[in-house]
């Protein structure tokens, strides 16, 4: 026996299914992003085109945050 559900609660299930996907795929995206930057931010650090300070400052990004990237803590 299959049990019915009220209109209102399937459309609530589709809605949070859609978000839920959703916000999946945008973690995703965002980690990229994050891997992305992590990689510029250890080659430019590390060739000493820039430095640590120089890019927390472009970035807006705490150096302690530049300074995990780069592997340093």
């Amino acid at each position: 026996m299959t049990k019915k559900i009220s209109p209102e609660k399937a459309a609530a299930i589709i809605e949070v299914e859609e978000a839920a996907t959703e916000w999946k795929a945008t973690k995703k995206r965002e980690r990229a992003a994050r891997e992305s930057l992590a990689t510029a931010v250890r080659i430019h650090v590390e060739s000493e085109t820039l430095s640590e300070n120089k890019i927390s400052t472009i970035t807006g990004i705490p150096r302690m945050t530049i300074r995990k990237m780069v592997g340093k803590i």
